[in-house]
């Protein structure tokens, strides 16, 4: 199975949030996601040790894009971006914004010993 890497911080748990279902758009500064859209990916937890597939979930087809901040913070809800994070936007760069869906945690991290930027291949799934 393929996975897409979601960075936590110490202050932010994006991986997690997004495999628990409480993160339903994954925002990124690029089109990096755009090869994933209709599919089904593992999220890869990385930033705070040794990469991790953690769970999964599908990325819907459609996205938008925004450079504006009252757009980005009338979607905070779902992509839980603080105002402070490293993540917020930057609206001389814009936001993209992937909607997420069907949001699964594995009862067992694997870990992840492949390598890539944005996506990499993950063994040991089924799926």
């Amino acid at each position: 199975m393929l996975g897409i890497n979601v960075r936590n911080t110490k202050d932010e748990s994006f991986a997690d949030l997004i495999v628990d279902g409480l993160k339903t758009i994954e925002t990124r500064e690029s089109k990096s996601l755009h090869p994933y859209m209709g599919q089904r990916v593992a999220i890869i937890r990385t930033g705070l040790g040794k990469a991790v597939a953690i769970g999964e979930v599908t990325i819907l087809k459609g996205f938008s894009w925004t450079n504006s901040r009252s757009i980005f913070d009338a979607h905070y809800d779902e992509h839980l971006v603080k105002k402070y994070s490293t993540f917020y936007i930057d609206e001389s760069k814009g936001k993209y914004m992937y909607f997420l869906t069907d949001a699964v945690r594995y009862d067992t991290e694997v870990p992840v010993n492949t390598l890539g930027i944005v996506a990499r291949k993950v063994y040991g799934l089924t799926s």
